[in-house]
């Protein structure tokens, strides 16, 4: 399933988000090749997503996702994995009906 604006999610280690903008196609590099690199490299393309709770307070941002598989570009120890692994998306059933694109 597509990710849309509106939709509930939640990661392995956070959440419940309301979905209020998505960016797709993004290849910018990792945060840390930024900070280090003169000429960081580009990252396969993944999504950022902008959320909120699921009652439209706070402020959240999620990135570096695959919008494929919606796991993660790197394997993190978010979550208190005991070893490091891939986080993921979890698309949550929605408290009110929205409007999904066609295309």
């Amino acid at each position: 399933m597509k990710l849309e604006p509106g939709m509930l999610i939640k990661t392995n280690y956070s959440g419940p988000y309301r979905i209020v903008k998505i960016k797709r196609g993004c290849t910018c590099p990792s945060y840390v090749d930024s900070i280090n690199s003169t000429n960081p490299k580009p990252q396969p393309p993944h999504i950022h997503l902008e959320c909120t709770d699921p009652d439209g307070s706070d402020h959240f941002c999620l990135g570096y996702f695959c919008e494929e598989t919606l796991k993660s570009l790197w394997k993190t120890c978010c979550g208190n994995k005991e070893e490091l692994d891939y986080d993921w998306i979890e698309i949550l059933d929605n408290d009110t009906p929205i409007q999904l694109s066609l295309f």
